[in-house]
């Protein structure tokens, strides 16, 4: 069979049926095969959505992983946004792209400063490589399913992230022997040093037992290696509270007991008193990044840090002060230490539980919560908990970002897909599509603003092409206004986005749905906003809502009380 075939038939045989792609010249023996493998394929209209789609596809589907295929050249390099999104975000995703024939490569003439040499092509390789676990470009034929085997298994394993395959025309159109074919060897599962995790519990615990004022943090890696169960058990035996980042923030309700929702810059309104108090921080899976644990580490300055990560390198950066490291695999030490631990009758923090557990009590006030324009928190909190079991949440960049991670309680089960680590403008519409397509039976109820819309306003027509169930939420509130809000606090209101200097604005969104053939909705009036719920809710087709909400909208800021 042809190299494009068998790479169709891989991808099958890892019962993934959907991927994204945007047809090309350089891929287009790659694209045949797709095709003809009945393997759903989504036609995005930018390559830039392609991997942010697949990563969403993943973080929804039972296979944990998504795939793009993009043509050369610029259809490549259109997809390094995209990419460097899945990087971050550790989220498992494959990325195909085809190339020119191999003699029309700038690798193939082994000189240092040709730049392009056939149509379309740029030696991608070196331009992903820094956003990928791994990343080749196929010189022969018989390489396909070592690479193949090797580009999903690290994809999936250890820390999860993307991987891309480069394939040139020549190569996708020549003949394999599938039985002949070279396969990759699956590393021996690295087993953690029993006595080494035995050692790092031990010293755990010996910490625990000294403190007075201890908390868990729950990161990306609790969700990763599902051991969530397990921490909260000791958490609830223990009585230590919880707080999550915003990458973990959808694993439980937050009603629960000792779960403190997010912490951290754009956290809960108590969070700066509780993180400022403790005495002792075990982070499980988070890598204590600034907007968690401050700008200048200053959440945990009075704390002792215990830090476990199954990324080295996360460990030893400059930052927070750790005083015991712990690098492994939390399916490895949560076993462990929950059987240690919940043997020790010494320890329990009932009554710092019970300070904690009050202080959920208090709320960010709404500046505006009975009047119209609508309230930014107000909204978001009524979409919320109007929002049921299985939907999926999706917000974009600036306001709507850090509302909904500060209101969003998710006591039904709801689950939030985001741009975790960028907050990135114009991720709403692709990750909303990936995620109806990863999880067809789940609503999806995306929240963009009216400056984030236009940065991939074209996936709407994806969006209405293929009837998807997305409720989008178009926030107008004048345009940037979480930029604006920089500008005013940090720069005496000098503003350099402002529609006069630069057209920023807002668009005629009516207009806009109308040209993308989506039903257009507004909601305007606080009093109504249930029952507009309960109007674009009844409906299984996508919806384009706008929201008009207040212009002059602050947003908390838990460290700085503003």
């Amino acid at each position: 069979m042809l190299v494009a075939e068998y790479v169709a038939k891989f991808i099958k045989k890892q019962k993934i049926y959907d991927l994204f792609m945007l047809t090309g010249y350089g891929a287009m023996y790659l694209n045949d095969a797709i095709a003809k493998e009945n393997i759903k394929y989504y036609a995005t209209r930018n390559e830039a959505t392609a991997p942010i789609m697949a990563a969403a596809y993943g973080r929804s589907n039972k296979s944990k992983l998504g795939i793009a295929c993009v043509t050369a050249g610029p259809g490549a390099t259109n997809a390094v946004p995209g990419l460097a999104e899945a990087f971050v975000d550790s989220s498992p995703i494959v990325v195909f792209s085809g190339q020119v024939d191999r003699r029309h490569t700038t690798i193939s003439t082994n000189l240092k400063n040709i730049r392009t040499f056939g149509t379309a092509e740029i030696n991608i390789i070196p331009i992903v490589k820094p956003l990928t676990k791994y990343a080749v470009s196929i010189k022969n034929e018989k390489e396909i399913k070592y690479v193949l085997e090797k580009a999903f298994y690290e994809a999936r394993n250890d820390r999860p992230g993307p991987v891309w395959i480069d394939i040139p025309l020549d190569i996708q159109n020549k003949k394999v022997i599938p039985s002949k074919l070279k396969s990759f060897l699956k590393p021996k599962k690295f087993k953690n040093n029993s006595k080494k995790i035995n050692k790092s519990v031990q010293e755990i615990i010996s910490r625990v037992n000294l403190a007075k004022k201890p908390l868990i943090v729950c990161g990306q890696g609790v969700k990763i290696s599902n051991t969530f169960k397990q921490i909260y058990n000791i958490s609830k035996k223990k009585n230590i509270p919880i707080f999550f980042t915003r990458a973990a923030q959808d694993i439980c309700s937050h009603k629960k007991k000792n779960i403190l929702g997010q912490g951290g810059v754009k956290g809960t309104k108590y969070c700066k008193r509780i993180m400022t108090q403790s005495d002792l921080v075990i982070s499980f899976g988070s890598r204590m990044a600034p907007q968690f644990a401050g700008h200048d580490f200053e959440a945990f300055k009075n704390a002792e840090v215990i830090m476990v990560d199954i990324e080295k390198d996360e460990l030893s950066k400059k930052g927070i002060k750790i005083q015991q490291k712990v690098n492994c695999d939390l399916k490895d030490l949560i076993p462990v230490l929950s059987k240690k631990i919940l043997k020790e009758k010494k320890i329990n923090f009932k009554e710092w539980s019970t300070y904690c557990n009050l202080l959920k009590r208090e709320k960010i006030e709404y500046s505006k919560k009975n009047k119209n324009p609508i309230d930014l928190y107000y909204f978001m909190d009524q979409l919320g908990k109007y929002s049921q079991k299985n939907d999926i949440l999706v917000t974009d960049a600036g306001s709507n970002y850090y509302v909904g991670g500060q209101v969003w309680k998710f006591e039904k089960g709801q689950k939030e897909i985001t741009s975790i680590t960028n907050a990135a403008m114009g991720l709403s519409i692709p990750l909303s599509i990936g995620a109806a397509i990863g999880n067809k039976k789940s609503r999806v109820i995306a929240v963009t603003g009216d400056g984030s819309l236009e940065l991939n306003i074209q996936e709407l027509k994806t969006m209405s092409h293929y009837n998807l169930n997305i409720k989008l939420f178009v926030i107008n509130n004048g345009g940037y206004v979480s930029m604006h809000n920089w500008a005013d606090n940090f720069f005496d209101g000098r503003r350099v986005d402002d529609p006069e200097k630069t057209g920023e604005g807002t668009l005629n969104l009516k207009r806009v749905a109308e040209a993308f053939d989506l039903e257009h909705y507004k909601i305007y009036d606080y009093k109504k906003i249930k029952k507009d719920f309960s109007n674009i809710f009844k409906k299984k087709k996508p919806i384009f809502v706008e929201v008009i909400t207040d212009n002059m909208q602050k947003i908390f800021d838990a460290f700085n009380d503003r």
